[in-house]
């Protein structure tokens, strides 16, 4: 008798996360979890809080499991995780470089408890946390089928970090969904009673110490004094709110900066602002200048990581050293006072998004990498 064909449909496959907060890896691991599930028996875990991005996931009916973890060093989570594996048995396990994850995927392997481990990397150069991270690669270059990087700029990167080797690293460019991001729709004027012919410009972005959001006040400081009809927002949540929104108040910005926290609208957030704004130490891919060009917004950015692959300097916005805080505040300035300029900006940035960053194409070779 023949032996069955092992089949896409019937491969397991477990995406692990720290947690699920609002971010754009996260993001990421959202898409695919709602794309893949029709392709695989897909199941998805969180080593702490499922965060709002794991309940919508588990929302949408997608198998999802919470170990409950307290913190970095609860290690009552390690034992809940392999009792998980031990129950599920999957054929892949995915996840993406948080340190936590990374080691607790390098124990499932050792112990022969998946087939096969994918890792996607989504930093880039300097990041918080980076020597632990820089630890957790080193222990998962010899057991990783195949680490994900999201440019061939990235690509190069990875490699010349110890222990990779070129036959593991594949390049998956980060994929949006272009009919939910796009130049028409409705916006956020109203809400937030902003005038329609207000200079509106703003960072979407976690709260976290790599985003620099305090280079950002600085910068809305120098952009502000220059416009009088200028306002800017910052759209996310995180661990610094409270420093940031007191930083704010001590550059006298707190009257004409919005903190709007979390909004599930991210493309009608877009649609309000004329400028997308990028301050950050550490990016690989950014999620966030790829959902702002799809909806046809120019933007602004530090030059770090792999930000030249999705902001094309000259022709989609503005790339900036990121001590150059004075650069920044120019390059915004221009947009706000050249609508030719922005419009002509914003149209290329569309066309770059759908060439590149089509979410329908990033699925399609990650079920490669995982049919492997």
């Amino acid at each position: 008798m023949q032996t069955p064909v092992s089949t896409s449909a019937h491969r397991r496959v477990l995406i692990l996360n720290a947690s699920y907060a609002v971010g754009g890896a996260e993001r990421v691991l959202q898409w695919l979890s709602l794309q893949l599930r029709s392709r695989f028996d897909l199941h998805v875990c969180a080593l702490y809080q499922p965060g709002a991005i794991g309940e919508q996931i588990r929302e949408a009916g997608v198998p999802f499991y919470t170990l409950q973890g307290r913190s970095r060093t609860d290690w009552r989570v390690l034992p809940r995780f392999l009792n998980l594996l031990l129950r599920l048995r999957p054929d892949v396990l995915f996840t993406i470089d948080a340190p936590v994850a990374i080691l607790y995927a390098v124990v499932a392997k050792r112990l022969r408890l998946v087939r096969s481990l994918v890792i996607a990397v989504h930093s880039f150069g300097k990041v918080h946390r980076a020597r632990e991270l820089a630890v957790a690669r080193r222990l998962a270059a010899p057991v990783t089928d195949t680490l994900v990087a999201l440019s061939e700029r990235h690509r190069c990167f990875l490699l010349q970090q110890a222990g990779w080797r070129a036959r593991q690293v594949v390049v998956i460019p980060n994929g949006i969904d272009l009919q939910r991001f796009h130049p028409e729709g409705n916006t956020l004027h109203e809400e937030w009673q902003v005038p329609w012919d207000a200079a509106c410009f703003g960072v979407v972005a976690g709260m976290r110490p790599e985003k620099n959001l305090f280079r950002f006040l600085r910068v809305a400081r120098q952009v502000l004094a220059s416009e009088p009809n200028a306002l800017a927002f910052v759209v996310g949540d995180g661990e610094l709110r409270p420093q940031l929104e007191r930083y704010a108040e001590e550059q006298g910005v707190a009257a004409r900066v919005r903190f709007t926290g979390v909004r599930q609208d991210i493309p009608a957030v877009w649609r309000t602002l004329q400028v997308a704004v990028l301050t950050s130490d550490s990016e690989v891919l950014p999620m966030t200048l790829i959902e702002a060009a799809a909806c046809g917004v120019p933007a602004v950015s530090t030059d770090v990581g792999g930000v030249r692959d999705v902001v094309l300097e000259g022709e989609t916005g503005f790339v900036v050293p990121p001590e150059d805080e004075h650069a920044l505040a120019e390059r915004i300035l221009y947009l706000l006072h050249h609508a030719d300029a922005r419009q002509r900006m914003g149209a290329r940035a569309r066309q770059h998004a759908e060439a590149e960053f089509d979410l329908h194409l990033m699925t399609e070779r990650y079920v490669r990498v995982l049919e492997q």
